[in-house]
């Protein structure tokens, strides 16, 4: 949880809008300043977290699903894409202290 509690802030802090696609999962997760985190239907539809990840707590999601890529947005311009969310939160300036 540590993790998406740095997204959010982020997210807040910098008015970004952080985007995660998974490997083994359909949906996708949303992070920003408004939604805070929400889940994201295959069809790009802000859904319920128990219909987008039937089974799959927010808890155990990276571990589950696998990230596959992470997309940041400041606006509409696309500033960070990479697949290593540690990568991302240093990117972004967030905690150093992760891996």
């Amino acid at each position: 949880m540590k993790i998406f509690e740095t997204l959010i802030s982020l997210s807040r802090e910098r008015g970004l809008r952080i985007e995660i696609s998974f490997l083994k999962c359909k949906g996708r997760l949303l992070i920003d300043k408004e939604l805070e985190l929400k889940a994201v239907d295959e069809f790009g539809n802000i859904s319920s977290w128990a219909r987008v990840f039937p089974g799959i707590s927010i808890q155990n999601i990276l571990d589950q699903c696998g990230v596959k890529k992470i997309d940041v947005y400041k606006g509409q311009e696309k500033i960070v894409e990479n697949e290593n969310i540690y990568e991302v939160i240093r990117e972004l300036g967030g905690i150093a202290s992760y891996k």
